[in-house]
């Protein structure tokens, strides 16, 4: 291995396709969240209700998404950059969150400042396990043996662009082993 091939990344480039809709979901969720702030009034060092809608929101929509694109849906190279991604990336914002948090502890509201960090946190899992439920259908978890894939695995789009290969293990255990051969690691096909 070159020295210039040390600490690089091997992953494959983000086809141009793919970022346009980050990019087009992102613009649409950003102008979304725009909107839902314009529509609800936030007081001067009250409450921040629009951050916390929109972050609860958005944590039930990508529940929603995620759950939909990962368990119910055949496979898709866009929704999920476009949905989950973008617009949900760009309608949510963890960044205003915890800068309204800090002004208010600024101005000796420390209290209020930890229960709305708490607030968003605790309202937003639920948020993003309701979504879930509700595209499953029940509370409980998936019984038998049926695996839930994991979210991040875009093996199966990656195969799609490469031919018909099966992906291979990439936890840096140095084998060779087909991803979902029964060993854990991956879906089980």
């Amino acid at each position: 291995m070159a020295e210039s091939d040390v600490g690089e990344s091997r992953h494959l480039p983000e086809p141009p396709l793919r970022l346009l809709a980050i990019a087009g979901g992102g613009a649409i969720g950003t102008l979304a969240r725009y909107g839902v702030v314009r529509n609800l009034a936030a007081t001067s060092l009250g409450f921040p209700w629009p951050t916390f809608v929109v972050n609860v929101a958005g944590s039930f929509i990508l529940g929603v998404i995620v759950t939909l694109v990962v368990e119910r849906w055949p496979p898709t190279r866009f929704v999920r950059p476009f949905a989950a991604i973008g617009f949900c990336g760009g309608f949510t914002t963890f960044s205003t969150m915890v800068v309204e948090a800090v002004q208010q502890g600024q101005h000796g509201r420390v209290g209020p400042s930890a229960l709305y960090l708490l607030a968003s946190l605790a309202a937003g899992l639920v948020a993003a396990g309701l979504g879930i439920t509700v595209v499953r259908g029940r509370i409980l978890a998936i019984g038998g043996d049926r695996s839930i894939p994991d979210p991040d695995d875009l093996g199966v789009l990656f195969a799609a662009d490469t031919g018909p290969s099966a992906p291979t293990d990439t936890t840096g255990s140095g084998s060779d082993r087909v991803v979902g051969d029964g060993d854990g690691v991956g879906p089980r096909s």
